[in-house]
């Protein structure tokens, strides 16, 4: 009973002291109304963007900023529990917490020591201003106060990529990329390294470096490539398919990587077993009443795509150990699904199919895009593989039975179109080297990487299969190379090459 008494005089005791804080604290905040006087300082994002009026108080000569109109500015959701008296501040990758009368901020719950405490004036809380920036600055914002503390000048970083952050989850980890810029960007992943791409951006390779192991993530890094940069992290662990969500309004990427879950060992499944490579066939994409891309000089996708097969057929002639088959060698219509049909009929050991790309909008984006990219049969890592992909499809609206094209088919990929995937990938990355040499720079590769969709005249396939862009109709200047019987050759040749060598490979078993 003692101990109880004892136990409730000192809860009571404790209760009185922050009671005596609070009134204590009511009294400065009294008498330093009397001293205290309504401000306004201005806010503005880069040298020529909007300026904002935040409240301001200047008390003592100190001037405190309101931590809500300053969150809001720098585009921070906020939720304010008037109870606790505490302000919580968060946006992509970044959390801070403040509480009244309490010297700290929580910065993703780990305390840092302020130069004082946030006062309460109204309903909100003010901090002074030095303080307060030295919050919230980061390299996405990069804030800094003018010499007369009028302005404070949000100074965004002038690198596309501004800043990347890795936390460590219960289940893997979660990275926030933060763009200064809409860019466009894809990722690759073969163990141990999964890097994403991000065309046309720029990084600072100094500031984006991990200190250390997080979760999965061993080392991260920033890398400046020749018209794209590059983030790069070397894991500890394979990984599922990782999780890409781009939210359009904070220019932020969300990666959600996890461990892979171990699977039963599956039943053995029918690889490149033959001894050599014997049989190929060539797809001339599109023909007949399908054109497919026309470039506007009138150049027909069709066109290009038929004299580059002639051609590569030719040179397999030649070698003279090969038997080669295209699916059509004149200009005529074949459904998808029969040019897939042929090379199985055929029992063909490689499927090359040869395409054209072409892209919509205005004549500055035709021209600005350009360049070849191979393909292989897999799930579409970005939106742009996907498009592709749809226009390469759009044939089947011209076909007699357009209905046969169930989306249950889309399982093909993973019943069939797997058992060949290494093989696939492997020849699309020779394809990919070869052409780089081939081609001196006369064409330039697109992206960094290969692609990957469901490209329907690949699926189904009993075989390694490619899909080849040699380069964009819509761009006038490639239009006027792809349809050079020189530049033709100079691709077919190329084309050639990658065979030879993938044949080379493979029958030494490499």
């Amino acid at each position: 009973m003692k101990n109880q008494k004892e136990g409730f005089h000192s809860c009571l005791g404790n209760v009185v002291n922050m009671v005596m804080v609070r009134f204590f604290f009511a009294l400065f905040l009294i008498a330093a109304s009397s001293t205290a006087t309504a401000a306004r300082i201005a806010f503005q994002k880069g040298s020529s963007g909007k300026v904002d009026s935040i409240t301001c108080w200047q008390i003592n000569n100190v001037s405190y900023i309101s931590l809500a109109e300053l969150a809001v500015s720098l585009g921070y959701s906020l939720d304010w529990d008037r109870y606790s008296q505490k302000l919580h501040c968060s946006k992509a990758g970044i959390d801070l917490e403040f509480e009244q009368d309490i010297p700290l901020v929580l910065k993703k719950g780990v305390a840092a020591q302020l130069c004082c405490a946030p006062v309460r004036v109204g309903e909100g809380l003010y901090l002074p201003v030095n303080a307060a920036l030295e919050c919230f600055n980061n390299p996405q914002d990069n804030l800094s106060l003018n010499s007369t503390g009028t302005r404070i000048i949000g100074n965004p970083s002038r690198y596309s990529v501004s800043s990347v952050v890795c936390e460590k989850k219960q289940n893997g980890n979660l990275l926030t990329v933060i763009l200064s810029d809409s860019l466009q960007f894809d990722y690759t992943y073969f163990y141990p390294n999964f890097t994403i791409n991000f065309f046309g951006g720029t990084i600072d390779t100094a500031a984006i470096a991990s200190a250390g192991e997080c979760g999965l993530v061993k080392m991260l890094r920033g890398i400046q490539h020749k018209g794209s940069a590059q983030i790069s992290l070397l894991l500890t662990k394979e990984i599922e398919e990782p999780i890409l969500d781009y939210i359009q309004d904070t220019k932020t990427l969300m990666i959600s990587l996890k461990q892979e879950k171990k699977k039963p060992q599956p039943e053995a499944v029918p690889s490149l077993q033959t001894d050599s490579i014997k049989t190929i066939v060539i797809d001339p994409g599109h023909g007949g009443k399908d054109p497919g891309a026309i470039g506007p000089g009138g150049v027909k996708e069709k066109d290009v795509a038929l004299a580059i097969a002639l051609e590569v057929r030719s040179l397999l002639k030649k070698a003279g150990n090969i038997t080669v088959y295209l699916t059509r060698d004149k200009d005529i219509f074949i459904p998808l699904a029969d040019r897939t049909k042929f090379a199985n009929d055929k029992k063909a050991d490689l499927f090359i199919s040869i395409h054209a790309n072409s892209l919509s909008g205005t004549n500055a984006r035709k021209e600005a895009i350009r360049g070849y990219k191979m393909y292989f049969l897999s799930q579409a890592k970005n939106e742009e593989d996907k498009l592709v992909a749809m226009a390469e499809n759009a044939v089947i609206e011209l076909e007699e039975r357009p209905q046969n094209y169930s989306n249950l088919q889309n399982v093909l990929i993973d019943l069939v179109g797997n058992e060949y995937l290494r093989e696939s990938q492997d020849f699309s990355i020779i394809l990919d080297q070869k052409f780089s040499y081939g081609l001196k720079n006369k064409i330039p590769k697109l992206h960094l990487g290969i692609g990957q969709a469901n490209f329907w005249v690949l699926n189904g396939a009993f075989m390694p299969s490619v899909l080849i862009e040699t380069g964009f109709l819509s761009n006038s200047s490639e239009e006027k190379l792809l349809s050079d019987p020189k530049n033709q050759k100079l691709i077919a040749k190329s084309v050639y090459d990658a065979i030879i060598s993938f044949k080379k490979r493979y029958e030494s078993g490499l």
